[in-house]
């Protein structure tokens, strides 16, 4: 081999990863298997974006493999002039710790990659029609955190500016690209990544406890203990299944993708490939019962009974419904479950929070700070120190009714500018956006939520 012939050809490769692979060497010493494997999924990027000659295709399959891994690095407390609090009565508050992702990995090498590879001039041609748009609430999330010194919400608005460019980036990217081979790749790791997920997931419900693989992101857990999900059916304790997501309900909402995700596939793929999207539909539909999340599982319920009705069998329907899980949802309409009075005392928190910060709001990632002199409490007098759960109202007490304005009028511009002709489908995929934004938070609040929400939009486009 020609190494200099090597390095002329692959310099960029080479150089991100170095650039990406030092900051390695200072963390290594917190936690090595995670560095490991971090080091280990750079690799691979490396070597597929040399094997495949597209450092924008290696960095796409980069973000949906390390998607399920909630790997993160917290950044100190004080950085530069800014000094972070993340207490919250006197409560050390995970929320308000400025956190990076390995998915904010994928989203520099998808960014860095797309203008390697394309050049600065189709850059432009992309962003211009969106500049408008995009310059003024980059520059709001800006003021933002610089006015109020907070890395915290610097950090998640940067998260949410890169996300958006990248979502730009994709849409011309499937709209400009032949993707035969990519949709094939994505199907098996979509496969893989569902079974890894529900594997651990049984798992983890079957043995009542986390099972040590802290290195992959797999929260510390177990049935019953105080901030643990568990569901308590027919008098028993079940620990509801985490796989490697920071909590079940986005475990399931990663299944719902995956569903959604399937049935898109189907209608791209021929022959055994369409075998293997409806095996990607069955193993989410089963695997996503032991996250016991009622929107999930009534989602992915309605997804594939619609999916049955317009695509496979045309009015021929079966359903199934284990009797645990039926308890699961009696429980609700019974009083005997109390997340509905959870989410309903965190909204009312959240108008009194929003009240305070109308104009500009607290800063993204910072409504457990706002809420500091009005934290709600369960049933059983713990306090409930998390985002109100409710993408629109988490929204607009972060952003202010400025900020959300600026963001909701750029992602409409967007999806205008973007969706076609509406389809069954599509309708289904905003369904799903809607509801789970209705009932929950991580769409807007997690990096592993905002990829997921990003898939999802992407699915609207396609």
């Amino acid at each position: 081999m020609d190494i200099r012939k090597f390095l002329k050809q692959y310099w960029f490769q080479l150089v991100v990863f170095v650039l990406l692979a030092i900051p390695l060497l200072f963390v290594i010493q917190e936690n090595v298997l995670r560095s490991v494997i971090l080091l280990l999924s750079l690799i691979i990027w490396l070597v597929v974006s040399i094997k495949t000659k597209s450092v924008v295709f290696s960095s796409l399959l980069y973000i949906l493999i390390t998607l399920p891994f909630n790997l993160t690095y917290q950044l100190p407390l004080r950085v530069l002039f800014f000094n972070t609090d993340p207490y919250v009565s006197g409560i050390y508050t995970n929320y308000l710790v400025p956190t990076l992702s390995i998915l904010d990995i994928g989203l520099v090498l998808l960014i860095a990659s797309y203008i390697y590879e394309y050049g600065w001039k189709h850059i432009q041609v992309v962003l211009h029609k969106y500049l408008f748009y995009l310059v003024p609430f980059a520059l709001f999330l800006l003021l933002q955190s610089v006015f109020r010194l907070d890395l915290n919400s610097l950090v998640n608005g940067g998260r949410l500016i890169f996300g958006l460019t990248s979502l730009l980036f994709l849409i011309d990217y499937f709209k400009t690209q032949k993707h035969s081979n990519l949709y094939k790749c994505v199907l098996w790791i979509s496969i893989a990544s569902v079974l890894l997920q529900g594997v651990l997931g049984t798992m983890q419900f079957l043995g009542g406890a986390s099972l040590g693989l802290s290195m992959l992101g797999e929260s510390q857990v177990v049935s019953g203990m105080q901030g643990s999900s568990f569901v308590t059916l027919n008098n028993e304790v079940f620990l509801r299944a985490y796989g490697t997501f920071p909590h079940p309900n986005v475990l399931g909402g990663y299944f719902v993708m995956n569903v959604l995700l399937g049935v898109f596939l189907y209608s791209k793929s021929k022959d055994f490939y369409k075998k293997l999207s409806i095996l990607l539909i069955i193993l989410s539909s089963i695997f996503v019962t032991l996250t016991f999340s009622r929107i999930s599982i009534l989602l992915v319920l309605g997804i594939v009974f619609v999916t049955l009705v317009y695509k496979l069998i045309k009015g021929k329907l079966f359903s199934f419904t284990p009797l645990l899980l039926v308890e699961r949802f009696t429980n609700l309409m019974a009083g005997n479950d109390t997340s509905w009075a959870d989410r309903v005392n965190l909204m009312k928190s959240s108008f009194s929070v929003m009240k305070n910060n109308w104009m500009v709001g607290t800063g993204l990632g910072n409504f457990t700070k706002g809420m500091e002199s009005v934290i709600p409490t369960t049933v059983n007098g713990v306090l409930l120190i998390q985002p109100v759960h409710n993408v629109a109202l988490l929204m607009i007490t972060e952003l202010g009714i400025l900020g959300s304005l600026l963001y909701v009028v750029l992602l409409g511009k967007i999806l205008i500018s973007n969706i076609s002709k509406m389809n069954w489908f599509k309708w289904l995929v905003i369904i799903s956006l809607v509801i789970i934004g209705c009932f929950d938070h991580y769409l807007f609040s997690l990096p592993q939520g905002m990829v997921i929400g990003g898939i999802l939009s992407l699915l609207l486009i396609l």
